[in-house]
């Protein structure tokens, strides 16, 4: 039995091609999309392994040279991400602070409608205070005392 070696190397050469293509089409992606380039984002992107970029050498100095580029760009989306951190935050602390103003605001129409319900009670005609000096109604009523027959 013979072995069919050239439709082998054929058959190795479209699929090397092929993934090449491939890689490439992926590393253009990435950079109309402003998206870092690297070694692994590159080999996530067009679905093949670092190690076959690495020994690829065409493949291997043009993503060395585009990941020196794209450096800056890795750097800001790190100060993008502070951003959005800081503004998620302040949007918390917003909804935390219109929600404690709708409490408060709660808080103070219940207080006021006490304060109705007390002024509405009937008055009894006691005083508040029984027996105080300062009492004139029960002044003239009171029981005299020792010093008031002297």
């Amino acid at each position: 039995m013979r072995r069919n070696l050239v439709g082998l190397e054929r058959s190795t050469q479209l699929r090397s091609k092929a993934v090449l293509e491939r890689a490439q089409n992926a590393i253009r992606r990435m950079q109309s999309d402003e998206q870092s380039i690297n070694f692994r984002t590159v080999a996530a992107e067009a679905g093949v392994s670092t190690a076959w970029l690495y020994k690829t050498k065409l493949l291997r100095e043009r993503i060395m040279k585009l990941r020196t580029v794209s450096k800056p760009i890795a750097e800001n989306t790190g100060k993008d991400r502070r951003l959005i951190s800081q503004e998620r935050i302040i949007a918390t602390l917003r909804l935390r602070v219109k929600e404690l103003e709708a409490k408060n605001k709660e808080l103070k129409e219940q207080l006021e409608l006490a304060y109705g319900q007390l002024v509405r009670r009937p008055s009894s005609n006691k005083p508040a205070r029984r027996g105080h000096v300062h009492d004139v109604r029960n002044r003239n009523t009171r029981k005299k005392s020792l010093d008031d027959y002297r």
